[in-house]
């Protein structure tokens, strides 16, 4: 994960957070217990009792590991629900 926080740190992101997203580029989302749904145009992700919703355009799930995903693709919005 070193690299991808290097990665993140020179575009701006902070890994610290739930989540961050670098446009054109993808997202990273920390503690995801699975992933609901999956398509090139929205991906559902369970995290604890909230669901992430993350539309956009040609996404796809680059790395899903101890419940950290990466999302390559170019993120359009990120819904939050309870």
């Amino acid at each position: 994960m070193k690299l991808l926080e290097q990665i993140l740190g020179e575009l701006g992101g902070d890994t610290m957070k739930a989540f961050t997203v670098v446009p054109d580029f993808g997202g990273y989302f920390r503690a995801v217990k699975s992933v609901a749904e999956y398509s090139e145009e929205k991906i559902i992700l369970l995290a604890g009792k909230r669901v992430v919703t993350v539309e956009g355009k040609k996404l796809e799930i680059g790395k899903y590991f101890e419940q950290d995903v990466f999302i390559k693709g170019g993120i359009e919005s990120v819904k939050i629900e309870k």
